[in-house]
């Protein structure tokens, strides 16, 4: 069995979907052949968002609020350097223990490779940190995109310049979507050969939960599952959904941001709440919904990112409403030829459009299976498996090398 150090600011065994796609590839990955050990940081309640106890849910709530406070007044600092508040947040204090710990892992036992994730950007400059020539070699992945990010990214220098340090000893730099993979080797022309892309994904389990019933009656049910922030409005939405009073029902389950709970206190919508929960009752909601919400703008990313509970939705064989600016959960849904709820946030013409075809029946039929098994997790730790076996044995031969390994096992 060979052996995998990953390092990850946020443990895989915290809930929520940033540590779901590897809590489900330390189990696959097992399958083929890879253990996988973890270095992460201490976790802290008020962190986690996805939490369903009132108590944690005040310490997150408390702690969003002081660091907007912290974040608007330190913007003109930040805006100078050419990157937000959020790009460097309070977890970078991590980047000095981290990187101990790390070291610690690679002095005490043998790996076979090191893999970093984030964001939290501070994983992958920890484990940079700490890994030196002849350590196995080192793998980073961002799960969304940090520099080209208008989420953390002003079009300054400073976060290019960041990754290319990172990247300098990257074997493989693992991204989740064809876009991002795009933008990536786009920034960063020497590394492109060692750009990947892996999915966020699905389980396979979830196939076997779809429902094959029609809906019940109306109110038709509109479920959004997940995180809600400024970046990921409803008010679009809403004001479509007052055009049709009596039609649907729109339900949030996870957590709400104050900008959202500003649009729905505006919106004259009634909108059901239900708190955060673990992944098994999400799942059993998705599924019971008739129709799936994804809202999410540019400035969350949209160009680039697709969020893991889209992959979920199709595997539930629910219809996705998808209210963007267009971009890679878009793309994702017409290469599946299930893009017949797609609106745009800027066009409330669209989104009333889109609510009609749905009161009229005409939604996207479930994706087949089979085109949905790229995106089988299980599929996808045998992918990764493949470029950490690669790296692995292109590590066992450069004998103290700094370079990064070839990529001809990648492609």
């Amino acid at each position: 069995m060979k052996r995998l150090l990953l390092v990850t600011h946020r443990t895989i065994d915290q809930a929520g979907g940033p540590a779901a796609r590897w809590r489900s590839f330390a189990r696959h990955l097992g399958e083929a052949g890879w253990s996988v050990d973890v270095a992460a940081a201490p976790q802290r309640a008020s962190a986690v968002e996805f939490v369903g106890d009132e108590r944690s849910r005040r310490r997150v709530d408390t702690r969003a609020r002081v660091m907007g406070t912290v974040g608007r007044l330190a913007d003109p600092a930040f805006r100078a350097l050419g990157v937000r508040p959020e790009a460097l947040p309070l977890s970078m204090t991590w980047l000095p223990r981290g990187a101990r710990s790390v070291r610690r892992r690679l002095d005490a036992s043998r790996y076979d490779a090191v893999l970093a994730t984030g964001p939290p950007m501070v994983a992958l400059l920890a484990a940079r940190a700490a890994v030196r020539p002849g350590d196995p070699p080192l793998l980073v992945e961002l799960r969304d995109l940090w520099a080209g990010s208008p989420a953390f990214d002003r079009g300054g220098p400073l976060l290019p310049a960041i990754e290319r340090y990172v990247f300098a000893r990257a074997a493989a730099i693992v991204v989740c979507t064809p876009e991002a993979a795009d933008d990536v080797r786009a920034r960063h022309p020497g590394a492109a050969a060692r750009v990947v892309e892996i999915a966020n994904g699905f389980e396979a389990e979830l196939l076997a939960r779809r429902r094959d019933d029609p809906p019940a009656g109306r109110p038709l049910t509109i479920l959004h599952s997940g995180t809600l922030t400024a970046d990921r409005p409803l008010a679009p939405l809403l004001r479509a959904l007052a055009k049709r009073p009596g039609a649907f029902r729109l339900v949030l389950h996870g957590h709400v941001t104050p900008a959202i709970e500003r649009e729905i206190a505006a919106g004259g919508v009634e909108v059901e709440r239900i708190p955060p929960s673990g992944w098994a009752e999400a799942v059993e909601r998705i599924a019971a919904a008739d129709v799936a919400l994804v809202t999410q703008a540019h400035g969350a990313g949209d160009a680039t990112a697709v969020a893991a509970k889209v992959y979920e939705y199709l595997a539930l064989g629910r219809p996705v409403l998808c209210v963007t600016d267009g971009g890679a959960t878009e793309a994702l849904l017409r290469r599946l030829g299930a893009d017949g709820l797609c609106a745009r946030l800027d066009d409330d013409a669209s989104i009333v459009a889109a609510l009609g075809r749905i009161v009229a029946g005409d939604v996207p039929g479930p994706v087949e299976p089979e085109a949905l098994a790229p995106y089988d997790r299980r599929a996808l730790a045998r992918r990764l498996a493949a470029i950490l076996d690669g790296q692995a044995r292109e590590g066992s031969g450069r004998s103290g090398s700094s370079a990064p390994a070839s990529t001809a096992a990648i492609r």
